[in-house]
């Protein structure tokens, strides 16, 4: 059956599902036939693709020659991994939130910056109930998860500039989509896209998407031998596209429009393998050979994950020293000192399971 015929109605006729003893005879089955289909169709991508890419794109190999070469750079300190991490704790009265960033090289790891937010901090001292409980509305609320990971992206950047290194790495898409929306209320598309200008200027930067929405991009990977990239495309391709759909006021519409068409053919977006998993990268066009060549050879020191090894410290700096368990074991205690925890507890945390 073919996509297009698939309906809703398919997934929930009675003849499909089954109790738990027939289910438990026959799923390892299931499974295993499953999972065959999955392996024949990787196949045909790896063969199929393979021509498609060669005769689309300019696959290049990176050489011995240059891999030595990244690896000086790598080890002489010259490249600089920059990641965050938020810790949410849900309130009744909103998120409770600590964003951190960490920045690492080869040759010295640290903390950039730590902040705790909330929504007490953002408004107004109220004493009245009925506006207390018309602030504690959803659409009142002015912490939202987009806010908090665009504060995260918006620090990384400006910490990373900061930097001495010549090179600097980011975990993600160099403009990432929380820094294109302006995020609401906040009227922040200006102050996003000057960030992220600035990023671009510095041209010996790149961003590693490891957890890509684009799956179709990630599987052609596995048409790419280990240590093989391609250039696909300008990013202003993709700026283009969020712009038409991102329903702007004609003001920040205009603003990120100027921006695309000054910085967005700056970037180009890539796809390399390292050894096992590929993944899509973001880099200036000018050094995009370079850039491919740092992270590929950085990715040979995990050769299962074959993600950067560095921006991974990065990541692994930042879980150590500010592990989101610990931050809600600080507000539970605080909470339960207070006598609020058990109504501010999230009701899944109660669940019986």
């Amino acid at each position: 059956m073919s996509n297009g015929e698939v309906k809703f109605d398919d997934f929930v006729k009675s003849e499909k599902w089954c109790d738990l003893e027939t289910h438990m005879k026959t799923y390892d089955e299931q499974i295993e036939k499953d999972l065959a289909r999955l392996s024949l169709e990787n196949k045909n991508i790896q063969e199929e693709a393979r021509k498609y890419l060669e005769a689309e794109f300019k696959v290049k190999k990176v050489p011995e020659e240059k891999l030595k070469w990244a690896e000086e750079i790598l080890f002489g300190g010259e490249v600089c991994g920059i990641d965050g991490t938020c810790s949410t704790y849900p309130m009744q009265s909103g998120i409770r939130c600590r964003i951190g960033v960490a920045a690492t090289t080869y040759k010295n790891r640290r903390t950039e910056g730590i902040v705790f937010i909330s929504e007490q901090q953002v408004k107004t001292e109220e004493t009245n109930v009925i506006e207390i409980l018309k602030s504690r509305k959803k659409e009142n609320k002015l912490i939202s998860g987009m806010l908090i990971r665009a504060i995260m992206f918006y620090m990384e950047r400006y910490k990373a500039l900061e930097r001495p290194e010549k090179w600097l790495w980011f975990n993600g898409p160099l403009v990432p989509y929380e820094l294109r929306t302006g995020i609401g209320k906040m009227r922040a598309l200006d102050t996003c896209l000057k960030i992220c200008e600035e990023i671009i200027k510095r041209r010996t930067v790149a961003g590693v998407v490891a957890k890509s929405t684009h799956d179709e991009l990630v599987s052609l990977g596995l048409a790419l031998n280990p240590c093989e990239y391609v250039r696909l495309r300008s990013f202003e391709e993709d700026l283009l596209d969020y712009l038409e759909e991102a329903h702007f006021n004609p003001q920040d519409y205009k603003r990120m429009k100027e921006f695309i068409e000054k910085f967005g053919c700056q970037i180009d977006v890539g796809l390399y393998r390292g050894i096992s998993r590929s993944y899509v990268f973001h880099a200036h066009k000018d050094f995009f050979d370079d850039a491919a060549s740092l992270i590929i050879k950085d990715s040979l020191f995990q050769p299962l994950r074959s993600y950067p090894m560095l921006i991974d410290y990065a990541d692994s700096l930042c879980t150590r020293l500010l592990a989101s368990s610990d931050f809600r074991r600080i507000i539970d205690h605080k909470l339960a000192k207070l006598g609020h925890l058990p109504f501010e507890l999230s009701e899944l945390s109660l669940r019986r399971r």
